[in-house]
């Protein structure tokens, strides 16, 4: 299993386009889902309260929702093709999708709402050779 992203408490891994949220100290899966291609990153809340797996698609685990609103799976041609995710706050991360791409672009996204909003384009990267971590 790759190692996407962890916690003292949760641990977010993929083998090839199977992704899971792991329970560390119990091993129980929170969350499984599948992408095409491997997922490209993950992050998970300070408060290990919620976490996001991304790649050609969104993948939101929230604790404490009901059954049908704690995973929640966004597909949505705006926000194909995740390279990064960041923290903007304690429930708004920062989204950049494929940075080569002449459409990339920085979204922003409200964990609580699920709403997303478009920051601004991107094109530091398009035409230049794959780099691993970009500056944006």
């Amino acid at each position: 299993m790759n190692v996407l992203f962890e916690t003292d408490k949760l641990r977010i891994e993929h083998e090839f386009e199977n992704a899971f949220l792991i329970e560390k100290i119990s091993g129980k899966e929170l969350m499984c889902d599948s992408f095409y291609g491997d997922p490209a990153c993950g992050l998970i809340s300070l408060k290990n309260d919620w976490a996001i797996i991304a790649g050609e698609h969104l993948t939101i685990w929230r604790e404490g929702k009901s059954k049908d609103q704690q995973v929640k799976r966004i597909e949505h041609e705006d926000l194909k093709w995740i390279h990064a995710i960041r923290l903007k706050s304690e429930n708004i991360v920062k989204i950049l999708t494929d940075p080569w791409s002449e459409k990339s672009e920085i979204w922003e996204l409200n964990i609580d709402s699920l709403q997303f909003t478009k920051i601004r384009d991107f094109k530091d990267c398009f035409d230049t050779e794959f780099k691993e971590n970009i500056d944006w």
